[in-house]
């Protein structure tokens, strides 16, 4: 059973991780080609862990 602590810990890793993907998103669309080609791979990897971490928060609310 998942703990109260639990459960707040995971709502602020998955808050933490739309951050990252928000901040990812606005570093992709860098007028430098290298720098903004690395975001979208960092990105990728970001947006995947925020749906991870969407989906158990509601799965542990139910």
């Amino acid at each position: 059973m998942i703990t109260p602590i639990d459960t707040e810990n995971l709502v602020k890793a998955s808050q933490r991780a739309s951050l990252l993907a928000a901040d990812l998103r606005t570093l992709a669309q860098s007028a430098d080609p290298f720098l903004a080609e690395l975001a979208v791979e960092m990105l990728k990897v970001a947006a995947e862990l925020e749906q991870k971490l969407k989906r158990l928060t509601t799965a542990t609310s139910v």
